[in-house]
């Protein structure tokens, strides 16, 4: 940006150098031009108007909020990165708790077995079912304890973080945001169909409005269009300056010199003037400079209409898909619940001889099965919530209290104006 902004300002530019020319010359030039001479100048220039610098400085501005908003799209791109990888950490750590409580479960189960053995209600066949499972068990405990490590050194690397550094994770909660104070109303948006098409329409509308990728296409249209107009301008508006220039004689010799001159001139020579320029003939350069401009901007206004309904889609794929993750959460909690129940049902069958091993297991595994995806559901949709933010094209839906309530008050303007549309 001040690279070119200072073709705009004054320039100066000062020199010396010595110079000798032949005597006759010199002696007809009666001081003007010395034979030998040492001079020095000094040259200010200032450019009064310029269509093509100023389209230059008009077009760095446009480029420059491109590139802000490139970053801008990265940002979004790395909270989104690192929001699920934080998610994928606190997963791997619940299923890993699960896997571990599951193992718990399965040693407990030997000491019935073997209780059902004393007893004589079962065979040592039992037993050794039972130690086999517990070495299973444990497998999946130490593939799961990988994962978690794998996990946090993903997040570590996307943080920029010593990929080992450890960090204790804090557990992911429904109550907690991102929705917070705002999770009954989210709830009433999601499973109401009606509310829900409202809500997506309105993400819809807020992120093509607030969308750092159109507003980069935005900045380049601009850009094209400052330069079609300076190519219109350059077949009949001239360049215009301001020049002027001080020569001082240091020194001088042999014939012509100034103090042999009657003339009486110093040293000291000057000049100031203004000059326009305008180039007459090209051999078509403005005009192929304007018919190529034209053509990139219609490139680019069909770019951006391409990724308009790129961040449309987006939009409405990462909503559509909370409306099913968010009410699994409760589907499968309710799931865990009767799994939870159904193995103690037959755990205390198991003790009293009326169920049998392969009974018990197949509980375990259900409720192992249950708790997991009771696990998964909310990450699922965590995950799916921050992929919304992402493509809406802002996380200020996390940031604070404050933050949620603007959004949940533009969505209530949106509404309205939406219910006064349809009544008309």
């Amino acid at each position: 940006m001040k690279e070119v902004r200072s073709r705009l300002l004054p320039q100066l530019d000062i020199g010396t150098g010595g110079a000798i020319i032949d005597d006759d010359r010199a002696r007809a030039g009666a001081g003007s031009a010395p034979e030998r001479s040492w001079t020095g100048q000094a040259t200010l220039s200032q450019l009064l108007y310029s269509d093509s610098v100023w389209t230059a400085y008009a077009v760095e501005k446009h480029v420059q909020d491109s590139r802000v908003d490139v970053r801008n799209t990265i940002e979004l791109d790395i909270a989104q990165a690192a929001a699920v990888a934080y998610l994928n950490v606190l997963r791997a750590e619940s299923i890993e708790e699960i896997q571990k409580n599951n193992l718990r479960l399965t040693r407990a189960n030997l000491e019935r077995a073997r209780v059902r053995v004393n007893v004589g209600i079962a065979g040592p066949d039992e037993v050794y079912r039972w130690e086999s499972q517990i070495a299973d068990n444990r497998q999946i405990v130490l593939r799961s304890e990988s994962d978690t490590f794998n996990a946090k050194n993903s997040l570590n690397r996307i943080l920029n973080r010593p990929l080992q550094e450890p960090f204790v994770a804090e557990e992911a909660d429904l109550e907690a945001p991102p929705l917070g104070s705002t999770n009954e109303l989210f709830h009433d948006l999601i499973t109401h169909p009606k509310d829900f098409l409202l809500f997506r329409d309105f993400l819809v509308m807020k992120g093509l409005e607030i969308s750092p990728e159109l507003r980069r296409f935005d900045a380049e249209i601009a850009a094209r269009e400052r330069i079609m107009v300076s190519a219109k301008r350059a077949f009949w508006l001239p360049d215009v300056s301001l020049q002027g220039n001080v020569t001082e004689l240091f020194s001088e010799g042999g014939e012509g010199q100034r103090s042999d001159s009657p003339a009486d001139i110093n040293d000291t020579d000057w000049t100031v003037g203004v000059f326009a320029t305008l180039p007459l003939f090209t051999s078509g350069q403005k005009t192929a400079t304007y018919s190529r401009t034209r053509h990139e901007l219609d490139r680019i206004r069909i770019d951006r209409e391409a990724a308009r309904e790129r961040i449309e889609q987006r939009i409405l794929s990462a909503v559509n898909l909370t409306r099913s993750s968010y009410p699994a959460i409760e589907l499968s909690r309710d799931a865990g619940k009767a799994a939870q129940e159904n193995l103690t049902l037959v755990s205390d069958s198991y003790e009293r001889g009326i169920k049998s091993i392969i009974d018990l297991i197949d509980a375990q595994n259900q409720a192992l099965v249950s708790d997991q995806r009771a696990a998964n559901s909310v990450y699922d949709f965590l995950i799916d919530f921050m992929n919304v933010l992402r493509a809406v094209g802002s996380f200020d839906f996390l940031l604070s209290e404050t933050g949620r309530e603007e959004w949940l008050q533009d969505f209530r303007v949106y509404a309205v104006a939406e219910a006064e549309t349809n009544r008309k």
